[in-house]
């Protein structure tokens, strides 16, 4: 499922509460705030600067993987050959194998950790992933920058963290056309 924004927001992960924020800033800025019901930190999806793309496999899909872990592993690979598609992955990229860790921020906002699966270009986050598990499948969202969301973020935050905040990785502005308009179908011919 290839969901398009219609206004910037922020959204909360499932166990973070609303009390985080800064309505001040909320305000300011015109987000909206939202909840989503996977875990991990907050992100900011933006109709022009980022891709946000859930992938939902049922149980009775044959790509569907009962290892939480290994669904993880499995979509960041499907992000990774449709980047490599569409000509737009980083030479540097690699792949994130290993327990959460949110170190930087991380627990407040998603890009600055990292979870298993995920894509990573140095030590910054390219494709952000979090799982959310069913009786009838998984749901994989998955999201990718175009602009550093970082600024807007930790202004939204009442006590933004004490530590520098590791910032994503960014798409290179060559492949922001490509990406915005062609990801969607290079993941379906990846899931294939």
């Amino acid at each position: 499922m290839h969901c398009v924004p219609t206004a910037t927001a922020l959204v909360l992960g499932s166990r973070q509460s609303g009390d985080i924020l800064n309505q001040f800033s909320i305000d300011e800025h015109g987000l909206e705030v939202v909840r989503r019901r996977s875990g991990g930190g907050a992100v900011l999806v933006d109709p022009e600067d980022s891709v946000w793309v859930d992938i939902e496999v049922g149980v009775d899909d044959p790509r569907y993987l009962a290892d939480p872990i290994a669904m993880m592993a499995t979509v960041g690979q499907w992000w990774m050959t449709a980047l490599r598609a569409l000509g737009c992955c980083p030479p540097d990229i690699w792949q994130y194998e290993g327990a959460m860790e949110c170190d930087a921020g991380g627990d407040l906002l998603c890009f600055a950790g990292r979870a298993h699966g995920e894509l990573l270009v140095g030590h910054s986050k390219l494709v952000g992933l979090s799982q959310r598990r069913t009786r009838d499948g998984a749901r994989v969202q998955g999201q990718i920058h175009f602009e550093d969301p970082t600024d807007v973020l930790l202004g939204a935050l009442k006590a933004p963290p004490a530590v520098i905040v590791r910032r994503p990785a960014l798409i290179e502005p060559r492949c922001r056309d490509i990406v915005a308009s062609e990801l969607h179908a290079a993941l379906v011919t990846a899931v294939r």
